[in-house]
């Protein structure tokens, strides 16, 4: 950490006044260990550590950056007007552009001035030498790049592929939010999902492995899915939005996309809409963040990409619907994807081998109700789905029933109801329930040590379950020769079986259970971490042995003046109640008492810490 100095000490009394929110955020923000931070005056002389500004200036945009190169050039600091006439921009236009450095503490607002800290200032003067720019370099217009007409049939042959890249990629999102809300996705402590649970929406989504981390990210913008308790959860955001047209979903995940974007990357992009961005993207994002670090333009890299996936942009030119997008927005771009991508269909064929085939992506709340009752096999543009025994039980134990099956079924059909398909329905309904699953009463639990009792009139289908590895995890246990018991919830005894093939139901009157792990998560803040409260706590109650409130502060200004070998100016309550302010080169402290020498009478004064009410440190 660098030694204490006059701007630390000013740092550290800006930090105390902040809210233990706004504390955590800066703390976060900027990178900062946790674990070595006692109090205020720790933080702030780790804020103003080199390496941690060269950070935060890595964050910054050109804009922000040049904003503060200007206000950097002023020792003592410049108002907001002035600075914007050095930039040529109006006060609220600069204020906006320092707002990032603002919230990072990278300045400080004094008397109307912005000022920027000492340590900040040394940094960016020494950016020439690294060959980053100059503060009149900051300023300079970026190159334009010149637009590239296209004939009408390579634009035409852009659109189509653009929608096809917006379709396939909006089809494979929906996919990875369902498989999501079946089963929540494991995340990993560096990071990412396991690579089972990626192996699982890769498979659902249709995609490779590696294009599920871009998929998930789409889905984690819009607020589709959200991280909870260490794993990826489909939200009910995320129901809502599944139901919607193909070109609406689209229009979800764009809006999402382009609002992940920093606002001076989409200005960039939309100066430059009819030129090809292609590795000139990676060349804007360069001139945008000039000390950009790798994780900052890693991260945009992806959002590129993303463009791409998203029909935004194809081989680095925009199509219509990117066009639409950044220049008019969400709506008209939906407007001219529509007719782009295929049309929703409201009817199916079912086939005797009990294979169901839509002609097109089949409208959301059929769709949604078809996966209840039937097995997704292909979700490429003419949607694949096969009905089994297993489907319908899956079914029937949802709420429905034969007879609602096969009205559904008539409903959406364009070729009747195939003969082996009524009668797969009728059998397994007749079957349904011959196992009955329930929670057991309190005083039979405890007696058992179970929770969960399961009874069959059929003693052969009951020892099967026994043996059967599908459910061995339930660790079902004889009590009768048509009962068994198991330690688990009655919800996962029941959803076990029935994944296993087992007929079963939940017992009669009662009402079936939501399958364990489809609880819909709802977007959240993310968690607060618990070393980085543990810290904001430290810095709330540390303190100066023997001394409590106001003067533990004192106290500590003071022996951080006295190791930076700083002079302070000490007001000073005196017995009549009058104050007198002395200016002080600290000597020592000890027993509830300063010493210092007075520069103005070249004596050493002492004073109790209780009798000073401010402490000013000067250069």
């Amino acid at each position: 950490m660098p030694a204490t100095s006059a701007a630390s000490l000013a740092l550290a009394a800006r930090l105390r006044d902040l809210d233990d929110d706004r504390v955590a955020r800066v703390i976060r923000d900027r990178a900062i260990s946790p674990t070595s931070l006692r109090d205020v005056f720790d933080l702030a002389e780790a804020l103003l550590d080199p390496s941690a500004i060269a950070s935060a200036l890595s964050a910054l945009t050109r804009r922000s950056l040049a904003a503060l190169s200007a206000a950097a050039q002023a020792d003592e600091g410049a108002t907001l007007a002035e600075l914007g006439a050095r930039l040529g921009r109006d006060a609220e236009q600069v204020a906006i552009d320092l707002s990032a450095a603002t919230d990072a503490l990278l300045i400080d607002l004094v008397d109307a001035r912005v000022v920027v800290w000492p340590a900040v200032r040394a940094e960016l003067a020494e950016w020439p030498a690294r060959g980053l720019p100059t503060a009149d370099e900051l300023t300079a217009p970026a190159a334009r790049l010149s637009p590239v007409a296209l004939d009408a049939a390579t634009r035409q042959k852009l659109d189509r592929t653009g929608a096809e890249h917006a379709f396939t990629t909006t089809v494979a999102v929906t996919e990875v939010v369902l498989a999501l809300a079946e089963t929540p996705g494991r995340l990993l402590a560096r990071g990412g999902l396991s690579l089972p649970d990626a192996k699982r929406l890769a498979a659902a989504a249709g995609v490779d492995v590696d294009a599920v981390p871009a998929l998930v990210d789409l889905a984690s913008q819009a607020g589709l899915v959200v991280e909870v308790d260490g794993s990826a959860s489909s939200t009910e955001a995320g129901d809502v939005w599944r139901r919607l047209d193909p070109a609406s979903r689209w229009a979800q995940l764009a809006t999402a996309w382009i609002d992940s974007l920093p606002d001076d990357l989409t200005t960039a992009l939309t100066e430059s809409i009819d030129s090809v961005w292609g590795s000139a993207f990676e060349v804007i994002v360069s001139w945008l963040y000039p000390a950009g670090s790798d994780a900052v333009r890693e991260r945009l890299r992806d959002r590129g990409e993303q463009a791409e996936r998203l029909g935004v942009s194809v081989d680095g030119r925009a199509t219509s619907i990117g066009h639409a997008l950044l220049t008019a927005g969400a709506e008209a771009a939906r407007a001219a994807l529509a007719p782009l991508v295929p049309a929703e269909v409201r009817q199916v064929y079912l086939q005797h081998d009990l294979t169901i085939v839509s002609p097109g992506p089949l409208a959301g709340e059929l769709d949604e109700r078809l996966r209840r009752t039937a097995e997704v096999e292909s979700t490429a543009l003419a949607g694949r789905y096969r009905i089994t025994a297993d489907s319908v039980t899956r079914a029937i134990a949802m709420g429905e029933s034969a007879e609602s099956l096969t009205t559904f079924l008539s409903t959406i059909s364009l070729t009747g109801l195939p003969q082996p398909l009524v009668y797969l329905i009728d059998e397994t309904a007749r079957r349904y329930g011959v196992i009955r699953v329930g929670a057991l009463e309190h005083d039979e639990a405890a007696e058992l040590g179970a929770r969960t009792g399961v009874r069959s009139a059929d003693p052969v289908l009951l020892e099967s379950m026994l043996v059967d590895a599908a459910a061995a995890a339930l660790g079902l246990r004889r009590v009768g020769p048509h009962r068994a018991v198991s330690r688990h919830e009655p919800a996962v005894v029941l959803w076990t079986l029935i994944d296993a093939r087992y007929p079963a139901a939940t017992d009669e009157g009662t009402t079936t259970p939501e399958r364990p792990g489809r609880s819909r998560a709802q977007p959240a803040p993310p968690a607060v971490d618990d070393s980085v409260a543990a810290a904001v706590a430290r810095i709330r109650t540390g303190s100066t042995v023997g001394i409590d409130g106001d003067g533990a502060w004192v106290a500590r200004q003071w022996q951080l003046a006295l190791r930076g070998k700083l002079t302070v100016r000490a007001t000073v309550t005196l017995a009549d109640g009058s104050e007198r302010s002395f200016v002080l080169e600290p000597t020592g402290i000890a027993a509830g008492r300063v010493r210092g020498r007075d520069t103005a009478s070249d004596i050493e004064r002492t004073l109790p810490v209780s009798s000073i009410t401010a402490l000013e440190p000067l250069e």
